[in-house]
């Protein structure tokens, strides 16, 4: 009898359909693969969990379905409601990740919070840094429960790139963030052993399936945007624009395993500004974060330590397609756009020239042979052509390799054959030896390398990097400020862990040196850097560093001395703040007559979460430069801002923000709505006010009212 029921109970389990609601029903995940979560990979290193962590996985034709019943901790549960990966800080949540090919090049991760706000990225084995700007389709519902809380993750089959074959063998890992006691601990259902290769590559946790269909996909997505712009006029009265409408449309189909998106006058503006960056004492282009979602997929194929490839230098397409094959050895990447106003960036000996030029002709080609755990040997290609005559080459090579469970290495070779536009955008009379740095049409060619080893075991780390640029190396499509420079670098790092009063303590001392192709001495630095994470979710961290000889533009310095102290409070879901200080010497770059001065730098940063819907966040940052003999100022000015966020769901908030720039006396004030309910639909609505400083009264510079609406059609 007892047998029957069994059997009753195994088919009535085996058919039992998934109920997406967030709820772990034990009859429904009965017949799905089971793992635990096992052991503290921080602040210990693969201790044993403390609190018990059950996950589920299994799948349809449709979906892969994962589930989570995470135990204890009840009383110190972290949670609120986040827009997408808004839940990477300061909130508990559970992540697997998933790599379909199984030999590491990389993984995605699908994450949730108690509340069941969301969070995804994709990690390569280069770096195993989430890149959490990729977005790709899925869902979760979670809630608290009597013994901590659970989780069900839904992922579309569809939405993964995985290998055309019958049986699929996918590695497998799963995490839980977590405050335990109110410190932050991870969880890991593997061990994972510093140096051994990359963090999925040693997963032992594997999910099986057979005859999914690989479905093709189609996919639609046109986009509507709105905006009105008022701008002043010279009498200082006041211009309103007309509303101007604009449509452009993108898509994405698979043939034959390759991959095909494509979009046509898309709207790449930017709705949320970049955060300012201080570059008063700075004297080459600053680098910004890529936040467009047509660049998301195949991010990984244009990783470079060079930054061979920098994708918002394609600044204002008019189309751009793309296709790549993910094969289970050999993957290929290929990019072409029209860029209509194309951004150049022209590199010197510690400074860089930059222009908006017109129309241009983007192509970039990327091949990666695939070697298990994570290691690869690839090539990229890039290419741009300007309207009305020259052009820029790149070629490089890379790899990475695991020697053994200690030693691992990586290269980059490049090399770029240029011939420069003739264009006067680039005013400047600097010039080297052998070319200017004008618009002239000169053609020349340069190289680029880096030379990575590194050892790494429980404790401890070294490394040892070399990477240079000629004077002649240049990268149209990526991101070079620099070059004549050759850097040699060592440094040697320790970390400690306990349970005790500090959880975790890293201490690194570095020793670089960086020439120019003239031997020329640029800097001799030898930096020590230390941070401490206390058990009260208290950090500190400390940082000196002495540039024994340095030279800025010819002009010699000896032991320009900086030093830097930082905490960090984050004692509740509600309340985090940080703070900065930095002082010393400095180079005065931007006078006429390079000099060392002394700085006092400091930032504040606040935040706090009235409910679990409405935050705050504050932010003030002040840099000043002075003379060291007179104390005459050489510059001085802050950068403050407050944001208020209230979030009504996962997929929408809405936000009010207040920028003030010191440095030029003007400010922002920005409004926005935005609704995001997958991965591609988005609608915003918003506007900007930009006011001026003008002796003690705020002067109206303009505005702008936007409207966007971008829409998913999946057809798969």
């Amino acid at each position: 009898m007892n047998r029957v029921l069994i059997l009753i109970f195994v088919i009535f389990a085996a058919n039992s359909e998934i109920k997406f609601d967030g709820n772990v029903g034990l009859n429904e995940w009965a017949a799905a693969d089971k793992h635990t979560i096992d052991y503290e990979i921080a602040p210990s290193y693969n201790g044993t969990a403390e609190h018990l962590t059950e996950a589920f996985i299994t799948h349809d034709e449709k979906y892969i379905y994962v589930a989570f019943k995470a135990y204890g901790n009840q009383e110190y549960i972290r949670a609120n409601i986040r827009s997408r990966d808004g839940i990477a800080w300061q909130n508990d949540h559970v992540i697997v990740g998933i790599d379909t090919y199984g030999d590491g090049r990389y993984y995605i991760g699908f994450g949730v919070n108690p509340l069941g706000s969301i969070y995804d990225f994709k990690a390569t084995s280069l770096n195993d840094d989430p890149d959490r700007s990729y977005n790709i389709e899925f869902d979760a519902y979670a809630n608290l429960t009597d013994y901590g809380y659970q989780a069900e993750i839904r992922i579309p089959i569809s939405s993964l790139n995985f290998p055309e074959a019958f049986s699929q063998q996918w590695k497998i890992a799963f995490y839980r963030k977590l405050y335990n006691r109110d410190n932050e601990a991870e969880y890991l259902s593997h061990k994972v052993i510093e140096g051994a290769g990359c963090f999925i590559c040693q997963s032992d946790k594997f999910y099986e399936l057979s005859g999914i269909k690989k479905k093709t996909k189609k996919r639609l997505i046109p986009s509507i945007t709105a905006n009105s712009v008022e701008r002043g006029a010279e009498d200082n009265v006041f211009k309103s624009g007309e509303i101007n409408g604009d449509f452009g449309i993108g898509g994405e189909y698979e043939f034959g395993g390759n991959t095909f998106e494509f979009t046509y006058n898309p709207d790449f503006s930017q709705v949320e500004a970049d955060e300012n960056q201080i570059d008063i004492n700075s004297t080459t282009a600053l680098r910004l974060q890529e936040r467009r979602i047509f660049f998301n997929e195949g991010k990984d194929f244009l990783s470079s330590s060079l930054s061979s490839v920098y994708t918002r230098s394609i600044n204002d397409p008019e189309y751009a397609f793309k296709i790549f094959n993910r094969g289970e050895e050999h993957s290929y990447f290929f990019l072409s756009a029209e860029d209509q106003n194309t951004p150049i960036i022209i590199p010197g000996v510690q400074r860089s020239y930059s222009g908006l030029l017109g129309q241009s002709q983007a192509n970039i080609l990327s091949y990666n042979y695939n070697i298990d755990n994570g290691q690869n040997i690839g090539f990229l290609a890039t290419n741009r052509a300007f309207d009305g005559g020259g052009n820029g080459l790149l070629y490089s090579m890379n790899g990475a390799f695991v020697l053994d469970d200690k030693y691992s290495l990586r290269f980059e070779l490049a090399k770029s054959d240029t011939e420069e536009p003739v264009s006067d955008v680039i005013t400047t009379d600097d010039e080297t030896d052998d070319y200017t740095y004008k618009l002239d049409g000169e053609k020349f060619s340069g190289y680029g390398g880096i030379f990575g080893l590194r050892r790494a075991t429980e404790n401890w780390t070294t490394n040892y990097f070399m990477a240079t640029k000629s004077p002649e190396f240049r990268t149209d499509l990526g991101f070079t400020t620099e070059n004549d420079w050759m850097k040699h670098e060592l440094s040697q790092s320790y970390r400690y862990r306990s349970k005790g009063f500090v959880r975790s303590a890293n201490f690194t001392l570095e020793k670089s040196i960086l020439k120019t192709y003239d031997d020329l001495l640029l800097d001799h630095e030898t930096t020590f850097r230390a941070r401490a994470e206390l058990d009260n979710q208290m950090s500190f961290n400390f940082s000196w560093d002495n540039s024994h000889k340095a030279s800025f533009e010819g002009t010699p310095f000896k032991d320009v001395k900086d030093y830097n102290v930082g905490m960090g409070y984050n004692p509740s879901e509600r309340f985090y703040t940080r703070l900065n200080y930095s002082w010393g010497d400095s180079i005065a770059r931007n006078v006429d007559q390079p000099v060392v001065g002394k700085r006092k730098n400091y930032s504040i940063y606040f935040s706090y979460s009235w409910t679990d819907k409405f935050r705050t966040q504050y932010n003030y940052r002040k840099n000043s430069l002075t003379y060291s003999d007179t104390g005459e100022e050489i510059f001085s000015g802050y950068l403050t801002s407050i944001k208020g966020t209230y979030q009504f769901n996962k997929d929408s908030f809405f936000r009010v923000v207040r920028e003030y720039n010191n440095f030029n006396d003007d400010s922002y004030t920005q409004a926005l709505f935005q609704w995001q309910p997958n991965s591609a639909t988005i609608f915003y609505f918003g506007g900007t006010l930009n006011q001026k400083d003008i002796e003690g009264t705020w002067e109206r510079e303009g505005s702008q009212i936007y409207m966007k609406l971008q829409y998913l059609f999946n057809f798969d």
